[in-house]
């Protein structure tokens, strides 16, 4: 072990006679800061906030840039606050569900003070891919003040919807939490078409722009004009950081275990740990209290992460405010938004499996939560010699804490590689744009006006060309000949709007158009099994997990299950995949769906086969797995590991994208094929609308299987399918809170009464439905 230091960054605290009073704010701000933040004098973000840019009296966007801890999450929420008093609807944009959630419960504990205090009434709702805005919501006006908490997403997919452009109308102020996200590869061309979208409104939102990672924001502050920059780079307290380097024979836990053993001599020392994957933070937690015994608190340490209901977070937090628990583990997915104030942090794992390093910026807003008060923060992160860091690097780069620029990543993207096998990273957002304006349409020259008004600007301008070419060419968008206007085809409409990855969308469409025409007699959809669609999407996923990788084994594995469950197999492989590598026709399916290899010849055939028995290997363990099968089971049974610690996020993945399937199959772009390309007659539309209407019905109910994969899930679903239908029907968190219980089988429900249930945190009328499930089922 070798251990590295990487400077100190920040002062203390200076003991400050400034009050909120001297920054001359309208009557009741002193009031909600006293409710928010009681007790607390102006930090220095805030000062220069409320008083040199009196922001509260402008109407200009807003990049707020300062240390975590710093106070800016309060200027953020004045603003929407100044909004609802406008009786305007004010948006909290927060990158994570977890993270929306417990923003929205944190502000519907403290709303009914602050209606009071403000003078008016206003809600708080949540919209994100789990809680979702309804249409009667988004077609009222505002209800004299609301505020939404969303995840990015979410609010662009309402973008989408024409039907929205009236309660877009009401929007006040949008704040971006964790704003240097633009910047991300994966998530940051939505957020900066998110953000251009609003910019281009006819009356725009204020936006305000919120991060702790922001290097030079020049740019941005040009994008957005008119705007205010309110910058701080000073932390306070200071933050030591160091790098601990492992050698080949030592194990992260044990030194990490080591570490917080050392740091937990001072009595007053709490610490944070992250980790990457749920399964390790209770891992770990356990671990600890094992090896450091008292040393870790009155309630050990603990286990924070995504998949923990609200209350049991809730639990944990107030735990550790308390001192009561002195270690959290939590996953590093939270760490842009969890507040645990704390002394010193570890992270132990900075770099994910499949996924990479983490960047420099991600790192330091982990460690700078470390730091309470005037009392100093210390922060580690531990190096394995398998890690993509280098020691020194890494600890080179820690103590420069040079941060990024706020920058386009779609401009990055296009800038590497100006040719595009697939499509252009600007066609989703030219989709979306045609959606928005599908009955109008839009001429080149229309769409290449609103990417230059983009953080991208001119480079993003100069792909829309080639992204209606790709959107052409995959049957998405047309051409008006008249107009020169572009529209969505149906299928186009439907694909975008279920926000649908594009290429998805066409794969599938145009495997079900190749099946019609090469079967007459629409044998092959009447075969069509629920493990189809679960193979199908696999093979279109560009994040499916890597369980395991082809070999004889896994071909073995699928094999035998198939024999067992001839009813379930699906017909894809039992047609084209399923057999030796030089009888497969696996190829054509591949080719169907329009996925390819650089491969070519047998190389190209064996490829293809590999390919499609691995994703039938998935949809099998996934499957399993909604019927209840417990995790330690299907590892044993299909020899997998960690399949805990990706399972919520592969599942989470499915049920988005069977949400948008059921659109697509729903689509009249079928019986078109079907008249125009194959000479149909009524009577074998009537047949396919038949078949597209069971295989819809397998879709919803894949979706509630993946829903509840639980030892429990097939009894609720049938509970839920039996209740009355004015009844609140059973869900996900009153299963969970059995599970943590012990009940996992009708056997152990049958001992339990309706108080019984309740006492295990089951609400009275979901308790009855329960018990009297139960009674009938042992008649």
């Amino acid at each position: 072990m070798r251990t590295i230091s990487c400077g100190t960054s920040g002062t203390l605290l200076q003991t400050s006679n400034f009050s909120w009073q001297e920054l001359n704010l309208d009557p009741p701000w002193l009031d909600v800061i006293n409710l928010l933040s009681p007790n607390s004098s102006p930090r220095p973000v805030q000062a220069l906030a409320f008083g040199e840019h009196n922001i509260l009296e402008s109407c200009r966007n807003l990049i707020v840039s300062a240390p975590t801890n710093s106070g800016k999450s309060l200027v953020g929420l004045l603003v929407l606050l100044e909004t609802i008093r406008r009786q305007r609807r004010a948006i909290l944009l927060e990158p994570l569900r977890a993270l929306a959630r417990e923003k929205a419960d944190e502000l519907e504990r403290v709303a009914p003070q602050l209606a009071n205090i403000l003078g008016i009434k206003f809600a708080v709702k949540i919209s994100t891919g789990d809680y979702r805005l309804e249409d009667e919501f988004l077609g009222d006006p505002s209800p004299g003040g609301e505020i939404i908490i969303a995840t990015p997403e979410r609010l662009e997919s309402i973008l989408r919807n024409p039907a929205n452009s009236q309660w877009l109308e009401t929007l006040g102020s949008v704040c971006v939490d964790e704003a240097h996200l633009i910047s991300n590869s994966r998530r940051g061309g939505t957020l900066e078409y998110l953000i251009t979208s609003l910019l281009c409104l006819p009356a725009p939102p204020r936006l305000v722009l919120l991060s702790a990672t922001l290097g030079n924001v020049e740019r941005a502050q040009e994008w957005l004009y008119p705007c205010d920059v309110v910058k701080v780079t000073e932390r306070q307290p200071p933050l030591h950081k160091w790098v601990i380097e492992l050698t080949q024979e030592e194990e992260a836990n044990d030194i990490a275990a080591s570490w917080i053993d050392e740091q937990l001599q001072n009595l007053e020392a709490q610490v944070l740990v992250f980790v990457y994957q749920t399964r390790s933070a209770e891992h770990l937690a356990t671990l600890l209290n094992k090896e450091l015994g008292t040393k870790t608190g009155e309630k050990g340490a603990l286990a924070y992460h995504a998949q923990m209901s609200q209350g049991q977070r809730e639990l944990v937090y107030q735990a550790f405010l308390s001192g009561k628990s002195r270690v959290v583990v939590t996953t590093t997915a939270l760490a842009m938004g969890i507040n645990l104030p704390t002394t010193h942090v570890l992270v132990r794992d900075n770099t994910f499996f499949g996924e990479g390093s983490l960047d420099v910026s991600d790192l330091l807003q982990m460690m700078g939560r470390a730091g309470r008060g005037n009392q100093e923060g210390c922060a580690v992160v531990l190096v394995r010699p398998n890690d993509k860091w280098q020691a020194d690097e890494l600890a080179k780069a820690l103590q420069e804490e040079i941060l990024p620029s706020l920058e386009s990543a779609l401009e990055r993207e296009i800038n590497k590689s100006n040719s595009f096998k697939d499509m252009s990273p600007a066609t989703v957002h030219l989709a979306s744009l045609l959606s928005r304006w599908q009955e109008q349409g839009a001429t080149i020259d229309e769409l290449q006006t609103f990417l230059r008004r983009s953080l991208g600007g001119q480079v993003l301008a100069g792909q829309v060309t080639t992204g209606l070419n790709w959107l052409e060419s995959h049957l998405l968008a047309y051409q008006d000949p008249e107009h020169k206007k572009y529209h969505l085809t149906v299928l186009g409409k439907k694909a975008t709007r279920a926000v649908l990855p594009l290429p998805l969308a066409h794969g599938y469409a145009q495997l079900l158009r190749d099946l019609l025409t090469i079967d007459s007699q629409d044998d092959l959809l009447s075969q069509w099994k629920p493990l189809d669609h679960l193979l199908v999407l696999d093979l279109l996923s560009e994040r499916s997990p890597n369980l395991r990788k082809y070999s004889a084994k896994l071909v073995e594995l699928v094999e035998d299950w198939c024999e067992g469950h001839s009813d379930l197999t699906p017909l894809l492989f039992c047609k084209w995949m399923r057999g030796k590598v030089e009888n497969s026709r696996a190829s054509e399916i591949l080719g169907s769906l329009g996925v390819h290899s650089s491969k070519t010849g047998k190389a190209q055939e064996k490829w293809a086969y590999e390919t499609a028995y691995v994703a039938v290997f998935r949809a099998i363990v996934l499957y399993e797995r909604s019927l209840g099968m417990k995790v330690d089971a299907i590892e044993r049974r299909f020899q997998v590991k960690g399949l805990e610690g990706i399972e919520e996020k592969w599942r989470d993945e499915l049920l988005w994208l069977l949400s948008g399937l059921a659109q697509l199959l729903d689509v009249r772009t079928f019986y078109y094929h079907l008249k125009e390309d194959c000479q149909a007659d009524s009577e074998r539309i009537k047949r396919v609308k038949g078949s597209l209407g069971r295989m819809r019905y397998q879709v919803f109910e894949l979706q509630e299987q993946i829903k509840y994969c639980s030892p429990l899930g097939p009894l609720l679903r049938e509970i839920r399918r039996t209740a009355p239908k004015d009844k609140v029907k059973i869900g996900v968190q009153s299963i969970r809170r059995l599970e943590e219980a012990g009940v996992s089988s009708l056997k152990d429900l049958l001992v339990l009464g309706v108080d019984e249930l309740m006492n295990l945190g089951v609400r009275r009328g979901l308790a009855e439905q329960i018990h009297n499930y139960v009674r009938r089922r042992m008649q």
